[in-house]
């Protein structure tokens, strides 16, 4: 009858294994954090962050960087990652920059 007993103890062990190593597996995907950046920043980030050129992805970079994130994921105006349409006003639309964690 030692035969039940210790299928019954490795089982009991495998299951507390499943359970301890399964907080070890790869994490979930962090959700993006986003920056809305003013247009008259000063800084003349809007000249590169209005196009999807090389420029706009080293400054969108360096800004997540300068922030404590990753790279950027996605950067333009905020018109391109809302459905609003843009409102005619004195001011230029702000831009978006979203960062990977």
């Amino acid at each position: 009858m030692k035969l039940p007993l210790f299928g019954s103890v490795v089982a009991r062990l495998g299951v507390g294994a499943l359970v301890i190593f399964s907080g070890f597996g790869p994490a979930g995907a962090a959700e993006p954090k986003s920056y809305v950046i003013s247009p008259n920043d000063g800084y003349g980030l809007q000249d590169c962050l209005a196009t999807s050129s090389d420029c706009g992805q080293v400054v969108a970079d360096a800004f997540c960087e300068a922030h404590g994130q990753s790279v950027a994921l996605s950067f333009g105006p905020r018109s391109k990652f809302t459905e609003e349409a843009t409102r005619i006003s004195t001011s230029e639309e702000p831009y978006v920059i979203n960062c990977a964690d």
